[in-house]
């Protein structure tokens, strides 16, 4: 779900209806206060050049496929508000896998957002066949994550499939996006869950990450994103990046970073997934050149906090380039950026602006076209949620190409 809007809406379902879901996300990062900003600069080895916009799923595909989701979709008002997040992408030997999340309700958990399965192809992310539409369930322990019930939104697509020779491996882990009510807005929120069985049911892990802001009813909106696992320059540990909001004793975001990252190691966070208590490993957040503060409130040290562009960051390991790249969206603006380390970033470069203002970017994300999707190439697909003035109604899936020079 898209805020760090300042709009005033109340609910979840009025935010469900505004076409342009965190218009304002500029105020709450680009234009705030810069939070211990990362010391190294570097030079950006890819000079991208985009082409090829093309739409690859219309609004008629979109309430075709809602109409036969599986299980069927229980809400009536917004009907198959897909994808509500970026999407998390596999390939397979008859096609592609693409996870994201239906924003619309759901009477399973009485939550918005879900983790919906769709079978497709790079031009198709759709595809023929019913989605899997499917909530996240709450831990059998509930000490594991106690603040479960409190969550209105709770969804995600940008899956980590475990490979191989690791414990658990196979199995899908999900940086999931929760979201709790605020008087005027929200307050969101990282969690984990697992599925053993390729995404038919998903198991809640707990939290890993919340703001240096702690939670409080008059709180403005703010949004955190819906990131990956992505894994460190040396193999040893999950990052995941996203914008934190420091607190300043205000209700407002005005000391928000721009980009922020925490990390657990990797052997951690699958031992206490896949251990006799599955519950979600603790991460830490990168501040003033150490790992020590909490994931869960601690502070955190800005790592592009010159960056002209903002937004929900996804990131990906390009191997043509052997860098990370990062691309942002703010509904307006899609950005580019890059790091050897995945500390350091280059300044973001925009890629493509929407000069509608009453249309949206929504949900951008990178996708590699080799037979690893989550691993980028001197040329890659942008795949972003186009939102259209109508709503849900009138929104469709578009990808434009990214070519390295």
């Amino acid at each position: 779900m898209r805020i760090c809007e300042l709009f005033g809406q109340t609910t979840v379902a009025k935010v469900l209806s505004e076409p342009i879901a965190w218009g304002l996300m500029l105020l709450c990062t680009a234009g705030a206060w810069p939070i211990g900003a990362a010391a190294q600069s570097i030079t950006q080895a890819c000079q991208p050049a985009v082409s090829d916009l093309k739409t690859v799923v219309t609004a008629a595909q979109r309430k075709a496929a809602g109409q036969k989701a599986i299980p069927p979709i229980t809400d009536r008002q917004f009907g198959f508000a897909w994808p509500d997040s970026e999407f998390g992408v596999f390939k397979t030997d008859v096609g592609y896998t693409f996870f994201a999340s239906d924003g619309a309700h759901h009477n399973g958990n009485n939550k918005y957002g879900s983790v919906t399965r769709t079978f497709g192809t790079l031009d198709n992310p759709v595809g023929t066949a019913p989605p899997i539409d499917v909530i996240i369930h709450p831990n059998r322990d509930a000490g594991v994550n106690p603040n479960y019930g409190s969550y209105t939104y709770l969804g995600g697509g940008r899956i980590y499939r475990v490979p191989e020779g690791k414990l658990g491996a196979g199995s899908l882990l999900d940086v999931y996006h929760a979201e709790i009510n605020t008087d005027t807005s929200f307050y969101s929120l990282l969690g984990l869950a697992v599925s053993k069985d390729d995404g038919f049911y998903w198991t809640d892990l707990g939290e890993i990450i919340r703001l240096n802001q702690p939670y409080e009813t008059d709180l403005a909106g703010f949004d955190l994103g819906s990131p990956r696992l992505v894994d460190s320059p040396d193999g040893q540990y999950f990052y995941v990046y996203f914008p934190d909001w420091i607190a300043n004793g205000t209700t407002q975001p005005t000391t928000a970073t721009i980009v922020s990252v925490a990390r657990a190691p990797l052997a951690s966070v699958l031992e206490d997934a896949f251990g006799e208590r599955p519950h979600a490993a603790r991460f830490e957040k990168y501040y003033e050149g150490a790992w020590g503060q909490p994931g869960i409130g601690g502070l955190s040290t800005d790592l592009n906090p010159n960056a002209g562009y903002a937004g929900s960051a996804n990131v990906a390991y390009d191997s043509a380039l052997d860098r990370y790249v990062m691309i942002t969206d703010d509904t307006q603006h899609i950005a580019y950026a890059e790091s050897a380390d995945g500390l350091s970033w280059t300044l973001p470069v925009l890629l493509r602006q929407d000069e509608n203002n009453q249309t949206s970017f929504d949900y951008a994300v990178p996708i590699g076209t080799g037979d690893d999707p989550n691993v980028l190439g001197e040329e890659f697909y942008v795949f972003f949620t186009y939102g259209s003035a109508q709503g849900w109604a009138g929104n469709t899936v578009q990808r434009f190409t990214v070519t390295c020079r």
